[in-house]
């Protein structure tokens, strides 16, 4: 089976979306598969300047923001230029995650599958990056990807959320729409001690956005805990808050594609008790997974994809939204007076990634996906 893998960057590029790619097409090398890179269409200069074009005409007429990547004229620009692409490969299948603009308005005879952690429709008003589009833009993003969904043969998302939407806001048949979970994009330790030192408790946040990430609250929410004298720490890992504390450890940004660095990550993940990470905007988490191969109880929220890779009451909790720190510090609370509670669920963490939460578990559901749709194709 030969798979077109539609992707910006070169497959091998563990960068590439936090390296989810790549674990993709790893798992789809493992699987046997012949995978082409197809690179993303490029635009001419003049095409981009008529984007630019319209999307400050738009500004200028109802002073409100345009949402420049999902567009009709742009979308029609892209399908002709990927079909011709695809006309001159031999492949099977076309795989492409995330790209909906440029297969709305693509005719080909090829099966194509799209990958996504989250539908546009729902990131409006959600996602910082979503947020101030005019009424025209929020209509013409959701046309087009309502047109992308229905035009690809299979859709797989990584929650429920996701799937949920697609197929009740959009009426895609939900014979065509799967869940399925993304894993931790690190190695996974051979051995967790569970039963870890409980004098002091160790709560990571591990993120590069301390606000969007719940940074604040989470810190808020400790130091709630400090003053009721419960000897709880933080270690931020990813970014740099403005936060003197001999409480608080702060660990700048690090790569995982450096080796020395992930280490790092990794030795910060087996030294904590929890991840605690009360993202304020979520399509899945990455990072929850690779908590859960650490065997890591989960403290987030309740909200986008998060409960996907976290059961509330079984490898963590997740609050409502609107919850605040005095709110998270009640739960915590709870853990804290009984630490085999906390054993059950780093127990339960890791129970779940080994049967959920890993790539290939993925890759063995993809497989199937592949081979319906192949079989349709003949």
């Amino acid at each position: 089976m030969k798979i077109g893998f539609y992707s910006s960057r070169p497959l091998e590029d563990k960068r590439n979306w936090s390296g989810t790619m790549f674990k993709i097409y790893e798992q789809l090398i493992k699987k046997g598969y012949e995978i082409t890179w197809i690179p993303l269409i490029e635009y001419t200069e003049k095409e981009n300047k008529i984007f630019n074009k319209i999307e400050k005409t738009y500004n200028k007429i109802f002073n409100r923001g345009y949402n420049k990547h999902l567009f009709i004229y742009k979308a029609k620009i892209a399908a002709k230029r990927l079909k011709e692409k695809i006309s001159q490969l031999d492949i099977d299948i076309l795989f492409v995650p995330t790209k909906l603009n440029d297969i709305a308005y693509l005719s080909i005879k090829k099966p194509i599958i799209y990958l996504n952690d989250a539908n546009a429709g729902q990131l409006l008003n959600y996602n910082p990056y979503y947020c101030g589009f005019g009424l025209l833009s929020k209509i013409e993003t959701k046309y087009i990807e309502k047109l992308a969904l229905k035009n690809a043969d299979f859709l797989v998302f990584s929650s429920d959320w996701a799937s949920n939407y697609a197929i009740e806001k959009y009426g895609i048949n939900k014979e065509k729409v799967k869940t399925i979970k993304f894993g931790a994009n690190i190695d996974e330790p051979s051995h967790i001690i569970y039963n870890k030192n409980f004098t002091t408790f160790t709560f990571l946040f591990l993120a590069v956005e301390w606000e969007k990430k719940g940074g604040q609250l989470a810190y808020e929410c400790l130091k709630i805990l400090r003053d009721k004298n419960y000897p709880v720490q933080m270690l931020v890992v990813g970014c740099s808050p403005p936060i003197e504390e001999n409480w608080v450890k702060i660990v700048p940004f690090l790569n995982k594609n450096n080796p020395e660095e992930l280490i790092e990550i990794q030795n910060y993940l087996q030294q904590s008790h929890f991840l605690f990470v009360p993202t304020r905007s979520e399509a899945y988490g990455i990072v929850f997974c690779e908590a859960a191969a650490y065997g890591l109880p989960i403290i987030s929220t309740n909200t986008g994809g998060v409960s996907a890779p976290v059961k509330h009451g079984y490898n963590g909790f997740l609050l409502p939204e609107n919850s605040g720190s005095k709110d998270y510090a009640n739960q915590i609370e709870i853990l804290l007076k009984e630490p085999s509670k906390i054993i059950q669920m780093s127990k339960n963490s890791r129970l779940l990634y080994e049967k959920e939460l890993n790539w290939k578990k993925w890759g063995d559901e993809f497989e199937k996906i592949i081979e319906k749709v192949s079989s349709k194709s003949i």
